[in-house]
């Protein structure tokens, strides 16, 4: 008898509990579907259905419902030897394996609205070729870097007539490049022998974005990272593959810093997007060897600066690369400044770093190095 009360109880019990969860679950559909959605104009106090389109359609549907993004300026496309001023659309294809296999290279330099001066163009593109054979990528089919210099320019040259005509140009006085070399088309594989149309190249013009923190009157706030470095030859060539320099900022920025920095072994490496660079103790100018990092092309042009002397009356007149001790910089305290570097920061100094103060806020180096590196930039010698 007890043994049945218990069963009936029990099937009692599962029955009661599964009319509840039911009850629930119903009642978070129904609060899921007439709540507001943040991410489009459309209301979802209803279920919207799918569409199947036809290609020109859905091509349309794309430029109706994309936002204009007025930062992007212009945009270069080898997949079809054209230029557009569009936003909506600057695409490239998803069967592209730089998009779903990150098989691609990049570069950027700094363009001055007025004059058209390309900072570093040369160099970058020098870099640019390295990463494309060290990723086992070739040029579109028939081109040679001077065609890819040639569309790089011939892009700047259109963004330059844009905001020249535009009401937007007061205030602009530079533009960023950035262009693409991806391993092709063809299919979702990890061989290029599918990209039977050979490789793409793409180049955009954007106004040149300065992160807000970075725009902040005080120094930048650094944190050693956490997230796994990049190992050989991973972290010397510039390839799309920026998932852990992602993965740094964000981390940065969820502990209320403004950017990450990889350390190995006590040895200052990077920064997610920049160069790290210092004034130590005896008035020399350190970066980190380039063995592990990216070779920078805008701290190249630093290790210039100074070499020709023109921070002399700042007390540099030196200017080497070695493992940086972050022990010594910077919990001991030896480090007068430090800085980050990079074509779209320039020059910044950082203020704190793992919460430590460094120098006494004097930041003298890295502000003769941005003014440099900014004249360097509009072409100025």
């Amino acid at each position: 008898m007890m043994k049945t009360m218990n069963g009936r109880k029990s099937s009692t019990f599962f029955q009661e509990t599964r009319m509840m969860f039911m009850t629930k679950t119903n009642r978070s559909k129904k609060r899921s579907r007439s709540s507001s959605c943040s991410s489009c104009s459309c209301s979802s106090s209803e279920e919207i259905p799918t569409l199947v389109l036809p290609g020109k359609e859905f091509l349309e549907k794309i430029l109706e419902s994309r936002k204009r993004n007025e930062d992007m300026i212009a945009f270069y496309s080898s997949y079809i030897n054209a230029i557009t001023t569009e936003p909506a659309a600057m695409v490239i294809m998803v069967d592209e394996h730089g998009f779903h296999r990150g098989h691609a290279v990049f570069d950027t330099c700094a363009v001055d609205v007025e004059s058209g001066n390309a900072q570093d163009l040369s160099a970058h593109l020098e870099r640019f070729q390295n990463s494309r054979i060290e990723a086992k990528i070739p040029l579109p089919i028939g081109w040679t870097i001077e065609d890819v210099e040639n569309r790089v320019r011939e892009t700047i040259k259109v963004a330059r007539g844009v905001v020249h005509s535009s009401k937007e140009k007061q205030g602009l006085s530079a533009i960023q490049c950035r262009f693409y070399l991806c391993a092709g088309t063809g299919g979702f594989s990890l061989s290029l022998k599918e990209c039977t149309h050979g490789s793409t190249f793409y180049c955009v013009c954007v106004k040149r974005s300065i992160e807000k923190t970075i725009m902040r009157s005080r120094g930048l706030y650094a944190r050693t990272t956490p997230i796994a470095i990049k190992n050989k030859p991973f972290c010397t060539i510039k390839s799309t593959n920026y998932l852990q320099n992602a993965m740094i900022q964000n981390d940065a920025e969820e502990n209320d810093c403004d950017l990450g920095i990889w350390v190995k072994n006590d040895v200052v490496l990077e920064g997610p997007s920049a160069n790290v660079a210092f004034v130590d103790d005896e008035n020399q100018f350190i970066a980190p060897k380039i063995d592990d990092v990216l070779d920078g092309v805008t701290m190249r042009r630093c290790f210039d600066f100074i070499e020709k002397g023109l921070l002399l009356d700042l007390g540099i007149s030196s200017a080497i690369r070695k493992d940086c001790s972050f022990k010594a910089l910077i919990r001991e305290n030896r480090a007068k400044e430090a800085m980050m570097v990079g074509s779209v920061i320039q020059c910044k100094s950082i203020e704190k770093w793992d919460g430590i103060l460094i120098g006494n806020k004097e930041y003298v180096v890295a502000e003769r190095l941005k003014n440099l590196l900014e004249m360097d930039a509009r072409g100025e010698k």
